[in-house]
This record gives structure tokens, sequence and C-alpha cells, in this order.
């Protein structure tokens, strides 16, 4: 054997020693299996909620405006405060209409000074027409001018009332109770019956109601849904409450019930709305405000709830989660006793947020267990570690829990004077606080 045959062969020899050593050496450097914590899911039912944008609108609005012609001689009201029904807010001037008033009156009297003489002529013309006395014209003629005088009567007595309604009318009067705007006019201003211009705007805003708007996709979803003919059912039924966040994102402290769906879409904007009432004797909600309204749209006995946390994208921005393939529900794993399994990958369908937590609709079911710690080292079919359990933070008070679920009994009304009898006010003590006219 010669010299570089023997040296070819030490070479190959010595490069198929470092291979197999390379090869051990890489086995024995594989990524140790991941410890990570995990939530055993567990399906809930979760009452289901929309929140819908809306403003507030007054209760009633009137504007006041007035019916007879004249000169402004006197406001009695303070602008910006509360007003009550039938309360005296302006003064016109009414001499011409006290003149008109007192002719009428004098006119009546004296109808009704003729019908006694054109009465008496005509009873003693009965009496000669039944002894022949006279003749039937003559009698006839005396018949008609009795029944003349008490249509001139009735139509004095009706000039009267009219004189009166338009005296009457000399006082402007608050056709509602609420809280009144700014006037128009001051005094001196002569104003007309039926004129264009109101002299000022009366606002009822307790209860306040509140307009909503709803996309039409989202009552599709609602109606898809399993349970949604009764959900839909007891929307419309309007045995619904509501509640009410300000633009601060504070929570309104009274229930809101529904007072009506509307039955068509607007075709510009794809939405329905949806009008609801709230107490308001504290006057915090005015006219016109941006709001968020939260209503109760049904219960999805089945849900399953999953922390943010343990939700991972994929480049596209697919969600999905890894399961702990081969993890025995109910064990009690630790740092000292990790209990081993497989991460596999489980794509999902995500619905909406409640708390801390998504809402997951499709793609895992109660009873597997999921990865919520640790998902940094763990990637697919990778074996990994438990050393804990995890809960999901859910609030004991959470309003989107089902044993959490407000269910008026009965007539809502009744529901939502109970709910708010600890906050309630006297109306009267609300209008001395607002500085109002009583």
């Amino acid at each position: 054997m010669s010299y570089k045959f023997k040296h070819l062969l030490l070479c190959g020899v010595t490069m198929l020693t470092l291979t197999a050593c390379g090869s051990d050496q890489q086995a024995g450097m594989q990524r140790p299996a991941a410890p990570v914590g995990v939530l055993e899911l567990k399906a809930r039912p979760v009452i289901l909620y929309s929140e819908m944008p809306g403003r507030t609108v007054a209760f009633e609005t009137a504007e006041v405006r007035p019916e007879v012609t004249g000169i402004i001689r006197e406001r009695t009201y303070q602008e910006g405060s509360y007003v009550k029904k039938g309360d005296v807010l302006y003064h016109i001037d009414d001499e011409l209409y006290k003149a008109s008033y007192d002719s009428a009156k004098a006119n009546l009297a004296r109808a009704e000074a003729a019908v006694n003489v054109a009465r008496l002529k005509e009873s003693r013309m009965s009496m000669l027409r039944k002894k022949n006395s006279i003749s039937q014209q003559d009698y006839d003629e005396a018949r008609a001018a009795y029944l003349q005088a008490n249509a001139e009567v009735a139509a004095a007595r009706a000039a009267l009332q009219t004189a009166k309604i338009n005296l009457d009318r000399t006082e402007i009067s608050a056709p509602i109770s609420g809280l009144i705007g700014k006037s128009s006019v001051s005094v001196g201003t002569l104003v007309a019956n039926n004129q264009v211009n109101a002299l000022s705007t009366i606002y009822q805003i307790d209860p306040m109601n509140v307009d909503i708007t709803e996309s039409v996709e989202t009552l599709v979803k609602i109606r898809s849904r399993e349970n949604a003919q009764e959900d839909m059912k007891k929307l419309q039924d309007l045995n619904i409450p509501v509640k009410l966040f300000l633009e601060d994102g504070k929570e309104y402290n009274h229930i809101g019930k529904l007072e009506f769906v509307d039955i068509g879409v607007d075709t510009g904007t794809a939405t329905m709305t949806l009008r609801a009432s709230f107490p308001n004797s504290e006057y915090q909600l005015m006219p016109g405000l941006f709001i968020r309204a939260k209503v109760e749209v049904g219960v999805e006995e089945n849900a399953m709830l999953v922390p943010q946390r343990a939700i991972v994208r994929d480049t596209r921005g697919n969600p999905y989660v890894f399961i702990a393939e081969g993890y025995k529900a109910g064990s009690t794993p630790s740092k000292e006793a990790p209990i081993q399994a497989k991460a596999v990958r489980r794509y999902v369908t995500l619905g909406d947020t409640y708390g801390e937590n998504w809402m997951v609709l499709e793609g895992l079911k109660s009873g597997e267990t999921i990865v919520v710690e640790g998902l940094q080292k763990v990637t697919e079919a990778s074996m990994i570690n438990v050393i804990q359990t995890a809960e999901l933070n859910i609030p004991a008070d959470a309003d989107y829990l089902g044993e959490n679920q407000v269910k008026p009994k009965g007539n809502i009304n009744e529901f939502i004077e109970k709910e708010d009898a600890h906050t309630e006010k006297d109306q009267d003590k609300a209008n001395v606080k607002k500085g109002g006219n009583k």
C-alpha cells in the first residue's frame, strides 16, 4: 500500500469520526422543553352586549309662542331656570284686550235685556192668538223676534268668550314643565300671533331620551345566532335595561329602558335607531351630549373565554393558541414536578373582548388546555413542561357573567323605579339646586 493511499484513508476515517462527534454534540444541544403555565378551558354563560353610539335628546321640547299681537310688558322668569306647566312667562300689554272684553260683556248684557222683552211680548201674543184677538202673522212676527233675540244672546256670549280668551292669552304660560332657555325678545318688543320666531324654548329633560344607532350588520349577526329569535323578541318587547357611558368614559348612575326599536333602516348609513329613556333628576344629562349605550342583545350559554395574552398571531395576522396536547385536565403541576406535554398550534375565530379576555367563537372546546404563560419559548410541535396552572381574570361582579345577569321581573318600569329608588330626589329640591323658579 502506497504512502499516498494510506494518507487518504487516514483522512477519511478522521472526517467520519468528526462527523459522528458533531451529530452527537448537536443532539446534546437540542432545545430543552420550555416551562409554561396553562389554563383549562371551561364553557360558561356570557351576556352579549352591543355598545352603540348616540346622543341625548330632550324628552319633550316646546317652543313658547304668542297667540295674540301686542307689546311685551314684562318677562317673569329667569333664563335657564326650571319652570312648571302653567307658570306665566311673559305679560303682553292687555289694555286693548280688556276694553274688548268689557265691550263684549256689555253687548251680552244688552242682548239678554232685549231677549227678556221679546220673551214677554211673545208670551202675550201667544195668549191673544189663542183668543183669535190677533192674526197669525202678528204672532209669527213676535215669535221670530224672540228667537232672534235668543240668537243675539248666544252670539254675544261667544264674543265675550273670545274676548276673554284673547285677554287670558296676554299672559303667555309654559306649555310643559322643564328648563327654559334664553329669551329671544326683550321688554318693549312687538310680538304677533303665529310669528315664525319662538320667544323661548322649554326642554323637559327628566326623563332624558337617548337616540342610539346600531349597524344592520350587527343586528344580522344577532339574528344568525342560536336563540336569536328569543333574543330579538326580547329586544322588540323592550324588556331590556340599558347602561349609559358618558363622554369621559364614566358610567351613568341610572339604568335606562328601551322606548322603541325602529323598524326601518337608514339607507345612507345602513343603521337602525333605538331610543332609550333615563331618569335625570339631577340634570346630569343635557340635550346634545355624545354618549355610548350598552344594550344586552342576548346570552351565549356556552361561551369560551381565553386571556388576551394567550392569543398569538401569525405573519398574516391570523390568531391562534397553543394546545397542551397530552396534559391531563385536573393535574397539579409544579416546578419540582412538571408535567410534559406537546405544544400544538390551533387557529381560532375571535369575537368581542370581555375585560382582559377574548371570546373565542370557533376553534376551542370546553375541557381543552391552552398555554398562557411562557409563550415566547414555545414553537409548533415542541415539547413543553407544564409547571403551573392559571385562572381567568374575571371580577366576581362582572356584568357580562351569566350569573350576574340583571333580570327585570314584570314591568321594566317597575324594575327601573326599584333600581333608582336610592338615588331619586324630590323634584322641588332639584329645582332649588338649579336655581329654578318655583
